[in-house]
């Protein structure tokens, strides 16, 4: 994509805004997802607050623009606040700290009768979680103010080890961005399509906000959701349904496989912002990702008639597991040459980065990075797990981790998760609870909201921001001081955002709270210490070879219909609603580009967009009103 000039970037004003619309869209985040549950922001690639705060700052700047336009921002100051309401999001989002914060106060749900306190309460430092029990009455039960001495003493200390670990852990994420961001975005030129709606809403795109096709697409999504929001506040307004779950049609065995559980459900739906996104997946990821959840149902109506349906685990997981990591490990073995440059670099001094493109030197990036995950696996270690336990979980995170930045920037899928596949549970299916220790699985629930699942992880957004930097012709290190300040402020407000509505609506009244997830499946792993489960392995190995052997037929074949990255992605929990959204932009895309070519696919691209940008402004003006109409 052709660079422009560098503008001058008034970062200090851009970072000033970002930080004080932190707050608010944490809280708007707490309110919709767990104390009303009226929408999941944050478990999409592409964040619907952020989308939303950014529309309404692109068109209050626009009046700026006519009535004092020394004082106007531009666009990279617009996309440094964008930049950071993302980071923050993704750190308070559905599976990372909307956990962390819950299972804090796991020690609430504690009973003589589940004896949570004698399997795993022994393990823990009390500096580490919550015991207060009449700080954990307010939490529970609401009414109550956080801003009393006995709350805030109650929460302070294990709120700044943890805030600050996480802190830690994203710094990690930024420098290991900083050594593959070159290879990836300048080398390999990967297409990072999720950013496309940002710069095109402020103007550092293609110009198409003037387009008629984007809001003929803004049009059609904005009905649809306006439709649903007077049938919310007036259940006698019909509404369209464009959904249908299929799933209560399987009863009889063996389509009984495709019950919710582990099997998430057999769904038809119909979401103009899935299809808007979808449009911009290359041929092969859209066709894979539909094809290989019909095929992952398949696999399970198979299993269940031949007899191995109740294999321990849930399988799925564990082959998506091995594809991850086969996505990681094949992005890392093309940087090789790359990567060694980059040491060489670092090793030699060699001054790497003249042009000031890169967030930080290479010798900045890589002692930060050591030193941050010397510091991690410490404090891993610290509070109670093995060493070797500790280097062995962040390695497997960190994979998971180069493989969602890699997703993201290469594909840009609607949603990216997978449940069940977290570092401890491959652990202790490969190693056998014995040898990974009680004291270590007692301590998994600790870290429980780093693997929960993957959906709002920041690593991509960071990944991102530098891309939107490059396009702009900003400083990518003014974007780096923009996503650290938001991740400090991100996790300050986040703890503030949870806890607040916490003591006022009480954890047990809220409509989403699994703040005993995590003490329930340690439960059930402290009372069957069992031995390494060689069907785990054997579904990983399955899953690995899978991608490895797509890996290299889509790389020798072209054209060849199925993508590596449509098989890591299908069996998240998300692609469980959206694949027939992603089929049906894959059937108009393959229907445009094979009779009307790639002009008219480019014509279109405007209309696209609305659908997206039309379902997220009007979405959010209906849940805003929700919220005020509940409260």
């Amino acid at each position: 994509m052709k660079q422009n000039p560098r503008p001058p970037v008034k970062s200090y004003r851009a970072l000033i805004v970002g930080a004080l619309l932190i707050p608010p869209n944490l809280y708007w985040t707490m309110l919709s997802e767990t104390v009303h549950n009226l929408f999941f922001f944050s478990v999409f690639t592409l964040f619907f607050n952020v989308v939303f705060t950014l529309f309404v700052l692109t068109l209050l700047n626009a009046l700026l623009k006519r009535s004092s336009p020394k004082l106007a921002f531009d666009s990279s100051e617009l996309l440094i606040v964008y930049t950071m309401l993302s980071i923050a999001t993704g750190i308070f989002g559905h599976d990372l700290m909307l956990v962390m914060v819950q299972h804090l106060a796991g020690f609430g749900f504690a009973s003589p009768e589940n004896e949570w306190l004698v399997f795993y309460g022994r393990y823990v430092p009390h500096w580490l979680t919550v015991y207060d029990e009449r700080a954990l009455h307010g939490y529970f039960h609401g009414g109550e103010s956080l801003y009393t001495v006995r709350n805030l003493n109650a929460w302070l200390i294990p709120s700044v080890c943890w805030g600050g670990f996480l802190i830690v852990l994203l710094f990690v994420l930024a420098c290991i961005n900083t050594i593959i961001r070159k290879q990836w975005t300048e080398n390999e030129k990967l297409s990072y399509p999720i950013i496309q709606l940002p710069l095109e809403l402020t103007g550092s795109g293609a110009g198409t906000l003037g387009n008629r096709w984007l809001w003929f697409g803004f049009t059609i999504a904005g009905a649809i959701s306006l439709n649903r929001i007077l049938h919310a506040f007036f259940p006698v307004f019909p509404v369209l349904r464009l959904g249908y779950n299929l799933t209560p049609l399987f009863v009889a065995k063996p389509w009984n496989a495709l019950l919710p559980y582990p099997a998430g459900g057999l769904f038809i739906e119909i979401e103009p912002f899935v299809v808007g996104l979808s449009y911009f997946l290359p041929l092969s990821l859209a066709f894979s990702t539909w094809f290989f959840l019909l095929f992952s149902k398949a696999e399970l109506v198979f299993r269940n008639a031949v007899g191995i349906w109740a294999t321990p685990g849930p399988f799925r997981s564990y082959a998506t597991a091995g594809a991850w990591m086969v996505v990681a490990i094949a992005a890392l073995w093309m940087s090789r040459k790359h990567l060694k440059q980059v040491y060489t670099t670092a090793r030699h001094q060699i001054a790497d980065d003249k042009r000031g493109e890169d967030p930080m030197t290479y010798r900045s990036a890589l002692i930060g990075m050591v030193i941050g995950t010397g510091a991690l696996i410490l404090f891993l270690a610290y509070i109670g797990i093995s060493l070797h336990i500790a280097i062995l979980f962040l390695t497997i995170y960190v994979l998971y981790a180069l493989a969602i930045a890699r997703i993201r920037a290469e594909v840009g899928p609607p949603a990216h998760d997978a449940e069940f596949m977290g570092p401890e549970q491959l652990i202790l299916n490969a190693l056998g609870a014995r040898r990974v220790g009680q004291r270590s699985i007692a301590m998994f629930s600790s870290i429980y909201w780093m693997s929960r699942a993957y959906r709002s992880h920041p690593v991509g957004h960071q990944l991102e921001g530098f891309k939107i930097a490059q396009t702009v012709g900003a400083s990518s290190r003014k974007f780096l001081t923009a996503m650290m300040v938001a991740s400090v402020v991100g996790t300050i407000c986040g703890f503030w955002a949870f806890l607040t509505a916490m003591y006022r609506y009480g954890a047990g009244n809220v409509a989403h709270n699994i703040g005993g997830e995590a003490f329930r499946r340690l439960e059930v792993w402290l009372k069957m210490l069992g031995s390494p489960e060689p069907f785990m392995l054997r579904e990983v190995g399955l899953g690995a070879g899978i991608t490895i052997l797509l890996t290299a037929l889509h790389r020798r074949f072209v054209g060849f219909p199925f993508h590596p990255v449509g098989y890591a992605v299908a069996s998240g929990a998300m692609i469980h609603h959206l694949w027939f959204s992603i089929l049906i932009a894959w059937a108009i895309k393959w229907s445009i580009l094979k009779f009307s070519g790639i002009r008219r696919y480019r014509q279109l691209v405007p209309f696209f967009l609305g659908l997206v940008l039309g379902q997220v402004v009007v979405g959010c003006l209906g849940i805003i009103l929700r919220i005020l109409f509940l409260e």
